[in-house]
């Protein structure tokens, strides 16, 4: 089975902007509630963890850190940059790396395929350069 990403995300549009970023990489991405999030974590296969950040999704790290099911899998969230107490709180509750919404929205793509292969960055072919006038 190959590797797949998992996504706590209840904005409808990073959850549109990450599930059309994912498709058009052929990232395989499974949303899940919240609630989920501990059970579907556990699936073979499963490469990493994106999170939008809120007290619900923190608990849930909470578990997978501290939990029977203990893991070690990264664990990227976003919030919005102003938000700073819920950024230490996430770092405390063992969220791998926290982002403020801006510079996750910006890296996307990269993130992607690094979490799936470390170390792999996006081909992006170069633009032909215009004559000179």
């Amino acid at each position: 089975m190959g590797k797949n990403i998992i996504a706590c995300v209840e904005d409808l549009f990073f959850r549109s902007k990450i599930e059309a970023t994912a498709r058009n990489l052929s990232v395989p991405l499974r949303f899940v509630g919240p609630k989920e999030l501990v059970k579907a974590s556990g699936t073979e296969g499963t490469a990493a963890i994106l999170l939008e950040l809120s007290p619900g999704c923190l608990e849930a790290v909470r578990e997978l850190r501290n939990g029977p099911r203990k893991t070690e899998l990264p664990v990227i969230g976003f919030l919005a940059h102003v938000d700073r107490q819920l950024a230490r709180d996430a770092e405390a509750a063992g969220v791998t790396r926290v982002m403020p919404r801006s510079q996750f929205s910006e890296t996307l793509p990269d993130l992607l395929m690094d979490l799936l292969a470390p170390g792999t960055k996006r081909e992006i072919p170069e633009e032909p350069e215009l004559p000179d006038e």
